[in-house]
């Protein structure tokens, strides 16, 4: 598998393509994350790192969790736990919450794992429902993994119908068969087209400028994918509050949404004297169909972050070096600045170009004086030893005084003429 960067920054798309990955994925993981979502559709946002972190194991760094996710930085670090901890919904366990360093010797990345249930530790297990032969384990396991999403499932409860419950079990059939990201086959284009990063899943950002080939359909349409495996459906408004534990108020607004962004994807189906929705996940996503291109190669909200975080990481890195953090904290980009110069107050005698560019406080001008200042110094030695070298030969090509030619002759004369005097001062206090 091609390595990829996702906290650094280095690719500029901040994506790599599914053929590229010849990594499998567990599919009874995806089964589990989709049966807890059921269960706990407040857990939503865990649920989607918890996805691409199994479809993606290598992923690390809190900006490259956050950027294929489709989510901020800022969520991910408030969803994840404490080290060695759970988080709130019990989805992800920490290995390591990451460490900023000025040093890169001393950085360290966030590193989140999925938790399933049904580990004995934090190694992949896979779910014990699953464990039996065929597709999910046969009509037992069907029956005990239908069982647990409905007695979890507070939000469903009793109202749960026979339809929803067997687009559940469908659901779950189809996705426990994603074992690759390869989308020359049926099952690889179902996890291909599921990846929440997708701007087709997207919640598009207050003030986002990004506009994407296919309106952004949002997170509860994700997790309504999920749940009817991509498959096409006929559901009625109760049978999705059922599914996605909206209210009826908020799946009639998702459904909006969704006939807004295609007409083809969402239709009414009239029966008796009610009106269903068939929503027609499986003709547009897969690979014949009008979304796949689009949805596929034109991820533009995931560049669009990728790009914002390298220009973080540029500037972090920036910071890191004595001049860029002499620079920033002398800016007006620094927001302690006024405390910084009132415990740090400018020489009277200080250099009047440096006064010039202090007092404007443009962090990448100084930056560029204080990079010009340590050019023209020179490189500072790595070891005293080049020190010793430097003076050495320093000695070596100067001139150094000659010393007397008779210091040693006039010192042994000295010492004769000194036990003289002494012997003339003691006969001359014996008379």
């Amino acid at each position: 598998m091609k390595a990829i960067a996702d906290s650094t920054g280095q690719m500029p798309s901040g994506r790599i393509a599914p053929q590229e990955s010849s990594e499998s994925v567990n599919s009874a993981h995806l089964v589990e994350v989709a049966q807890r979502m059921a269960c706990e559709s407040q857990a939503l946002t865990e649920a989607v790192i918890s996805w691409q972190l199994i479809t993606r194991p290598y992923l690390d760094g809190s900006r490259g969790i956050a950027r294929w996710s489709g989510l901020s930085d800022k969520t991910v670090r408030e969803i994840a736990g404490p080290v060695g901890g759970l988080s709130e919904f019990k989805f992800l366990w920490t290995r390591t919450r990451g460490h900023a360093s000025a040093t890169v010797e001393e950085r360290e990345e966030m590193q989140l794992r999925f938790h399933s249930n049904t580990r004995i530790d934090y190694r992949s297990t896979s779910p014990k429902n699953l464990q039996a032969s065929g597709p999910l384990g046969g009509a037992l396991a069907l029956r005990e993994g239908e069982e647990k999403i409905m007695e979890g499932n507070a939000v469903v409860g009793a109202r749960i119908g026979d339809r929803a419950r067997e687009v559940l079990v469908n659901g779950m059939k189809t996705l426990a068969t994603l074992t690759e990201m390869n989308t020359l086959t049926g099952p690889g284009q179902i996890l291909t087209m599921l990846d929440p990063g997708l701007d087709i899943w997207a919640e598009v950002e207050e003030g986002n400028e990004v506009k994407t080939a296919v309106p952004p359909l949002g997170r509860r349409a994700w997790s309504l994918a999920v749940l009817c495996g991509l498959e096409d459906v006929v559901l009625s408004v109760s049978d999705i509050e059922a599914l996605t534990g909206l209210s009826k108020r908020g799946v009639q607004a998702l459904l909006a949404r969704m006939a807004k962004a295609d007409p083809v994807l969402v239709r009414k189906v009239r029966k008796g004297r009610t009106f269903e929705y068939g929503i027609y996940w499986a003709s547009p996503f897969r690979r014949d169909g009008d979304w796949w291109d689009n949805c596929f190669d034109r991820d533009l909200i995931r560049k669009a972050r990728a790009a914002k975080d390298r220009k973080v990481q540029e500037a972090s890195a920036r910071r890191g070096t004595p001049a860029g953090c002499i620079a920033y904290r002398l800016s007006m980009a620094n927001p302690k600045r006024a405390e910084y110069l009132a415990a740090n107050p400018l020489p009277a005698d200080a250099d009047e170009v440096w006064r010039v560019f202090a007092e404007a406080g443009d962090e990448m001008a100084l930056y560029e004086h204080l990079r010009a200042q340590e050019a023209e110094a020179g490189l500072i030695p790595n070891s005293p030893k080049n020190l010793v070298e430097s003076k050495e030969a320093y000695s070596a090509s100067t001139p150094q005084p000659r010393p007397a030619q008779d210091s040693l002759e006039a010192a042994v004369v000295s010492q004769e003429k000194l036990a003289e005097m002494r012997k003339r001062i003691i006969a001359g206090s014996l008379r």
